[in-house]
């Protein structure tokens, strides 16, 4: 009897600090397609609608410094994406708003 007790301490213990542990964690990663509503070169931001099914949501912030952009299968810079394109986003919430970590067009 004394043993199921104890793994079953264990279990809670084990659980509490795996779900403790995740929110701990930092930005959460969030990757959608969606069309490209505007692009600023000169501050290397995007903003991308994405439709859900109750509405669309926007997400638009500057590329992160290691934000990996691709057209096609090619790696492109910014100035390669137009407004209307659709894109694989992913994308992290920070403090300060969106931060475009990749950008991918068929």
């Amino acid at each position: 009897m004394k043993r199921s007790h104890s793994i079953i301490v264990l279990a809670i213990i084990f659980s509490l600090s795996f779900f403790g542990a995740q929110s701990w964690a930092s930005e959460r990663i969030y990757q959608m397609i969606g069309d490209t509503t505007a692009i600023d070169l000169e501050y290397t931001t995007v903003v991308i609608e994405m439709p859900t099914a109750e509405k669309t949501f926007t997400a638009g912030g500057p590329l992160s410094y290691e934000a990996i952009l691709k057209k096609g299968h090619q790696v492109v810079d910014l100035s390669a994406f137009q407004v209307g394109d659709r894109v694989k986003v992913k994308w992290e919430a920070t403090g300060q708003g969106h931060a475009i970590l990749s950008l991918n067009a068929k």
